[in-house]
């Protein structure tokens, strides 16, 4: 099934979340911070959790040329789509697809690299999954669902993503409808984060979250 984001047409599949329009708004907000830091993030490193068809990870390396990003998926199927897809655009060669669950596969590889740590990860409760229009369950159950309350992922990006970003790089995040207040008072809980902020959706609804890292790395 095609996919049409942003400027792109992306093959999805089976094993990929069919890309929404709320996505576009994260990556457009994405390419503003990095944008506007241009003299400090004049090479981006970004790293995509859970890449799916890889419609973050393109966009972003095609209107942002020299950057470079690594796109995690735990599923390989998901990933040779989005290696395909990246092909047919030609930027394939700046982005390193890896095998992952979260952070788990790049442990010591990519400690303090990153300007930006970017996701749309699972965040349907058990609650709102059960009530969600059946062309949306059509997407795989492992894109969609983020445990009982829909913060599970959120928790573990939270807690270990700024091990890999560079001081003052961005956590930029998709989030559900109700769960401004809870990720926010997550990010407060851990003191490595500061400058946090919420955005809302073309409905008004509270839907990227953004916060920056401020842990200095021991030398």
């Amino acid at each position: 099934m095609i996919a049409y984001f942003m400027d792109f047409e992306l093959e999805t599949g089976n094993s990929t979340f069919f890309p929404r329009p709320e996505t576009e708004l994260l990556v457009n907000k994405a390419l503003g911070l990095l944008s506007k830091r241009r003299n400090t993030y004049s090479r981006p490193c970004i790293l995509d959790i859970g890449t799916g068809c890889g419609n973050i990870s393109i966009s972003l390396t095609k209107y942002l040329p020299l950057s470079r990003i690594v796109a995690l998926d735990i599923l390989p199927t998901a990933l040779r789509i989005a290696k395909d897809n990246a092909c047919k655009y030609g930027v394939a060669d700046r982005i390193e697809f890896i095998s992952s669950d979260l952070f788990r596969d790049i442990e010591d590889i990519y400690e303090g690299h990153f300007d930006m740590v970017i996701s749309n990860p699972p965040y349907v409760s058990l609650e709102d999954f059960l009530h969600l229009p059946q062309r949306v369950k059509d997407d795989p159950f492992i894109a969609l669902y983020g445990g009982k309350d829909g913060l599970d992922f959120y928790r573990e990006i939270i807690r270990e993503a700024y091990r890999f970003l560079r001081k003052e790089g961005y956590l930029l995040l998709e989030i559900g409808y109700d769960q401004s207040m809870c990720l926010k008072n997550l990010l407060r809980d851990n003191d490595v984060y500061g400058e946090i902020e919420v955005y809302k959706d073309y409905a008004g609804i509270d839907r990227i979250i953004k916060a920056k890292s401020s842990y200095k790395r021991p030398r």
